[in-house]
C-alpha cells in the first residue's frame, strides 16, 4: 500500500491543479530522487516547474487490533519545488498565482491533505507533523529553486490474521495485473475492464 498512497497523492496534486482548486498546474510529480545534485545533473532536459515529489520514511509504531489486523503509522514527506530567475527569496515567495513560491505550494498542499483518507480502504486520516526548509545543494543553487519538505503520518492496515475453518489445499494461484499508467501515476482500471496480463499457476500433482 505504500507505493499506493504515494501515487495517490501525487494524483491528488495533479486533479486540483487541472480542476482549477489550485490556481496552477503541477508540470512534475515523481517519487523522491535518491540525490539531489545527481538527479538534477542527470535530467534530459529543463526541469519543469512546480513539482513534487514523494517519499516513503519509515513506519513510526505498529500495533494489532483484537480482530487481528495490524496497522501501521507510516510517516511520508511531500517535497515541493518551485523554480525563479531572481534569487532564493524570490522562489520561496513566488511571483502571483501562477508562478508560486514553495510557501504556497506547501501550504496548499497541506490545506488538500491534512485530514484526506486518499480514497484507499483502510486508510487513516493524513495527520500533518513537520515543515521545513530543504537545505540549498550546489546545483540547487545553480538551477534557482527552492525545495520545502511536508512530513505528515497516516495509519495504514498492513496484515490480517483471521482465519475461519480449515483451509483447503493450495493448488492453484491465479492472478489478474493492472499494469499502471506510464509515471505511475493515475486511475486504477474499471473493475469491469479485461485484466492488462493474467497468471496462473498450478502446483504439480494437482488437478487443473
Amino acid at each position: 500500500m505504500i507505493a499506493a498512497i504515494e501515487n495517490a497523492v501525487l494524483e491528488l496534486l495533479r486533479d486540483a491543479g487541472e480542476d482549477g482548486r489550485l490556481g496552477y498546474v503541477y508540470r512534475t510529480l515523481e517519487t523522491y530522487p535518491d540525490e539531489w545534485d545527481e538527479y538534477l545533473k542527470d535530467l534530459k532536459g529543463p526541469l519543469r516547474w512546480p513539482g513534487a515529489w514523494c517519499v516513503f520514511l519509515g513506519m513510526v509504531s505498529m500495533e494489532q487490533d483484537d480482530e487481528g489486523v495490524t496497522y501501521g503509522l507510516a510517516r511520508f514527506a511531500l517535497v515541493m519545488g518551485a523554480e525563479h530567475l531572481g534569487n532564493e527569496q524570490a522562489t520561496r515567495h513566488g511571483g502571483g498565482e501562477a508562478k508560486p513560491g514553495s510557501y504556497q505550494l506547501a501550504f496548499d498542499a497541506i490545506g488538500l491533505m491534512a485530514g484526506n483518507d486518499l480514497g484507499l480502504v483502510g486508510l487513516g486520516p493524513i495527520k500533518p507533523r513537520r515543515l521545513a526548509l530543504v537545505r540549498r545543494t550546489p546545483e540547487m543553487r545553480k538551477a534557482k529553486i527552492s525545495l520545502i519538505a511536508f512530513e505528515w503520518e497516516v495509519r495504514v492496515p498492513i496484515m490480517a490474521l483471521i482465519l475461519d475453518g480449515e483451509l483447503a489445499d493450495f493448488e492453484t494461484f491465479h492472478a489478474n495485473w493492472d499494469v499502471p499508467p506510464f509515471g505511475g501515476i493515475g486511475p486504477d482500471l474499471p473493475d469491469d475492464e479485461p485484466a492488462d496480463a493474467t497468471d496462473t499457476v498450478t502446483l504439480e500433482g494437482a488437478t487443473p
